[in-house]
C-alpha cells in the first residue's frame, strides 16, 4: 500500500509542472483586453460584436507550431460560431500571438469557415457576413 501511495505521489508531483506550463489563462485574458485590431475596441469586444445575438465565442490558447523555436510565444484564438438569420453556421477565428517575454500582442490571422483571409478579402467578408 505504501509503495502504491509513493508511486501515486511521484506521478502527481511530476504532472504538476506540466499542468502549470499549459495554463494559458493569463495569456487569454491579456489578449482579450488588448486593443490589437481596432484602437478603440478591445479584442474581446470585437469578438463579441462578430458573434452577434445568436452566436457564441470561445477563447483558446496553445503553443503555435509556427513559433516552435520560441518558447515565449503563445497563440490565442477567439473561435466564433456565428448563426445567421437564416440559421446557417459560420465559423470565424481571430488568431493572435502573445510574447510572454516582452508582453507584446499581435494579430496573426483571420480565418472564416476554415479559409485564411487576406488584408482586403477578410474585412470585406466580415462586412458581408454582418448583412446575412
Amino acid at each position: 500500500m505504501k509503495r502504491l501511495l509513493r508511486i501515486l505521489l511521484v506521478a502527481v508531483a511530476g504532472a504538476a509542472p506540466l499542468a502549470a506550463c499549459s495554463d494559458y489563462s493569463e495569456d487569454v485574458e491579456a489578449v482579450r483586453q488588448a486593443r490589437t485590431v481596432v484602437e478603440d475596441q478591445t479584442n474581446d469586444d470585437l469578438a463579441r460584436q462578430l458573434t452577434g445575438a445568436r452566436g457564441k465565442v470561445e477563447w483558446v490558447a496553445d503553443r503555435p507550431e509556427k513559433y516552435a523555436d520560441n518558447e515565449h510565444i503563445v497563440g490565442v484564438t477567439a473561435k466564433i460560431e456565428r448563426t445567421t438569420r437564416a440559421g446557417g453556421k459560420r465559423l470565424i477565428e481571430l488568431q493572435f500571438i502573445r510574447n510572454r517575454q516582452n508582453q507584446q500582442i499581435a494579430f496573426e490571422q483571420l480565418v472564416i469557415d476554415g479559409h485564411p483571409q487576406g488584408l482586403i478579402s477578410g474585412p470585406l467578408n466580415l462586412l458581408l457576413m454582418q448583412l446575412e
